[in-house]
């Protein structure tokens, strides 16, 4: 069984994790890594896109929900794995 995803799979994830970010700030909830994703300028949708553009734009959604839900000191250890596992340099 395979560890890694493919772009389909990670294309969907994408989507799922927009789609909870945008529920967040629909009620006022937004953070630096909410903001961090608005910058990078990618979608769901831009299937086009480069498979670790959409890996580091889920990486900042998930942090952002961790936030989200009172997670910050689980987000900061997860940022140092995170970063070096998915080999992100600007996350």
């Amino acid at each position: 069984m395979s560890t890694q995803f493919g772009k389909e799979e990670l294309v969907h994830l994408h989507l799922l994790l927009f789609q909870v970010k945008r529920a967040f700030e629909a009620v006022g909830i937004r953070n630096e890594f909410f903001d961090r994703y608005e910058s990078m300028n990618i979608l769901p949708v831009q299937i086009f896109r480069q498979k670790e553009e959409h890996k580091e734009a889920i990486l900042n959604l998930c942090m952002g929900i961790m936030k989200a839900i009172g997670k910050e000191k689980e987000v900061e250890g997860l940022c140092k794995r995170f970063r070096k596992a998915a080999q992100i340099k600007n996350f």
